[in-house]
């Protein structure tokens, strides 16, 4: 476990701020790639197979760049409670996506940098918030609150469970991420990702096993949403995510997925046909600026 000593995370610098967008970027696909994965898979499969093949990725990496596998045990601890957060987050997530549009998902998970700035502000004293980016966070909120009132002006009951999972999943997420980027002060980051794919792996197979009997084939669409969830999500995507999360301070870092919203809605629009309507625009709006705002100093 980390202490203040060996605490060397640094303010967002401009090479912090690049990879943190790629981050964006490459996130903003994820719920899109979900929906898609879950037309041909049950929940559980999907999850393990993902997870599966990020083992693959974090193994090969660690070995291209030489990573020690050997593990202490006073880094058990903090290794284990950020491993089995990450099979209850991603459950929810996909729970909550085979409820709703990709579009409403992708809005919903993108509410975890607020999340994670408001745990980072009492887990962090140089990273507290302030009256401007309260007002953002405030701001964004409202986002969220508008996508809710879309499922219930339409009476869209389905895409509201789906919404509130994907809701707590976000929340779960975020404090997952201040978390992380806590511990890796003290713990090899290969080890985090290498154990949180592992557990998320080992928990989606059993539940698999245990509840899921249908048949599936494996389709080209399925395929496809395999490679980005599993190899570019949970292998890359994960080791990236840590490395930023080790080098710089969470509450900022993590705002840069404001380019989520609108990244995902056009693909989910190009991709899955799925017409973003005017409350669709107005939430995508009010979180884009209360982001901005959040991100002041």
């Amino acid at each position: 476990m980390s202490n203040n000593n060996l605490d060397k995370r640094k303010p967002l610098d401009k090479k912090g701020g690049l990879l943190a967008i790629l981050i964006a970027i490459l996130w903003s696909a994820n719920p899109l790639a979900a929906k898609i994965g879950l037309e041909d898979a049950p929940i559980f499969r999907l999850g393990f197979m993902r997870f599966a093949l990020g083992i693959f990725v974090v193994v090969a990496w660690g070995i291209y760049t030489k990573q020690s596998f050997l593990i202490s045990k006073k880094t058990l601890i903090p290794l284990g409670i950020s491993s089995v957060i990450v099979p209850v987050q991603f459950g929810f997530h996909l729970f909550g996506q085979d409820q709703t549009s990709a579009s409403h998902g992708v809005i919903m998970i993108v509410t975890f940098p607020l999340w994670a700035a408001m745990f980072s502000h009492f887990y962090n004293k140089n990273d507290r918030l302030n009256r401007v980016r309260v007002f953002g966070l405030i701001l964004a909120f409202f986002g969220i609150i508008v996508l809710f009132w879309d499922s219930f002006n339409n009476n869209f009951i389905e895409y509201l469970i789906g919404d509130v999972s994907i809701l707590i999943s976000a929340i779960i997420l975020g404090a997952r991420l201040v978390y992380v980027s806590h511990i890796t002060q003290g713990v090899n980051k290969i080890h985090v990702v290498l154990f949180e794919t592992v557990v998320g792996f080992l928990s989606f197979f059993i539940l698999s096993m245990l509840f899921e009997r249908q048949e599936f084939v494996f389709t080209q669409s399925l395929i496809v949403s395999l490679f980005y969830l599993g190899i570019v999500i949970a292998g890359f995507g994960l080791i990236l995510q840590t490395h930023v999360l080790k080098t710089y301070l969470p509450g900022k870092v993590t705002f840069f997925n404001l380019f989520q919203p609108i990244l995902g809605v056009f693909f989910a629009w190009i991709i899955l046909a799925e017409k973003p309507g005017i409350e669709l625009f107005l939430s995508i709006l009010l979180v884009f600026i209360g982001s901005y705002f959040a991100l002041k100093k």
